[in-house]
């Protein structure tokens, strides 16, 4: 076979394969603008902001751009329509995120969100089993993670499993109060007022004697939950986060 007839063949392999499947292993710049911004900086090692967040999360975001990936696949799960693709970047998803699972430290403080995604692919998998075992895993490792628990709860209500998802819930809002979603749920599920008790006593700071009473922050509705939060200053230009979840701040409840 010479030069010309092996280009011809690998030219019609191509042309045979998927739209899909001929996307790019990495974001696009327009994908790269919807996952977290830890994500753009891993992408482009070297920066100011990979040494920033490098030094923010430690060792292992040397590992996070697979997480990343895993999620842009998930986005791309719910954008494509045939179910050829979305079963591609189904399988994508899983093999990113079990890559984070299998190499990262399990104490990053990114791997609650990787079990809460991975459980998130298994269940639209068709694999409830697995989906349950990831979501309580990401609830172990930080039950501040709301998601984690509607996740579960979701699952257990429509498999008429009414009674754990109300049990999933109620733990749920004794360690996120007054999270939205949650108490949205309680109330579905017939939950009675008031709300849980927190696990832990809510810090309470007080005011200067002398300080004049604040003005009430005003109320706006998020993009994508409809809920409402109070509006945040900008982000600033160098992450911060807690020690045990710095990148908390970017994640819906």
């Amino acid at each position: 076979m010479n030069m010309k007839q092996l280009c011809c063949g690998v030219l019609a392999c191509l042309l045979a394969m998927p739209a899909f499947a001929l996307e790019p292993w990495a974001p696009t710049a327009q994908e790269m603008a919807a996952l977290p911004p830890f994500c753009s900086a891993r992408f482009n090692e070297g920066s100011a902001e990979y040494k920033s967040w490098n030094t923010l999360l430690g060792p292992d975001f040397g590992h996070t751009h697979h997480y990343c990936a895993g999620i842009n696949f998930l986005n791309r799960y719910y954008r494509d329509r045939t179910e050829q693709a979305k079963r591609f970047n189904l399988n994508n998803a899983r093999s990113n995120l079990q890559y984070m699972i299998d190499h990262a430290d399990p104490a990053y403080s990114l791997m609650p969100d990787v079990y809460l995604n991975l459980g998130v692919v298994y269940s639209l998998s068709g694999q409830p089993a697995q989906a349950i075992t990831h979501f309580i895993k990401a609830i172990e490792l930080n039950p501040r993670l709301p998601r984690a628990y509607n996740a579960l709860a979701d699952y257990y209500a429509k498999t008429n499993q009414a009674a754990k998802a109300l049990e999933t819930v109620t733990e749920g809002l004794r360690y996120n109060p007054g999270t939205r979603s949650l108490q949205r749920r309680y109330t579905e599920l017939g939950g009675k007022l008031p709300y849980p008790a927190p696990a832990e006593p809510q810090p309470q700071v007080a005011a200067p004697a002398t300080a004049p009473e604040a003005a009430p922050m005003p109320i706006t509705p998020t993009e994508k939950t409809g809920e409402t939060t109070a509006p945040v200053d900008p982000a600033p230009a160098s992450p911060k986060g807690s020690a045990t979840n710095p990148y908390c701040r970017f994640c819906p409840d």
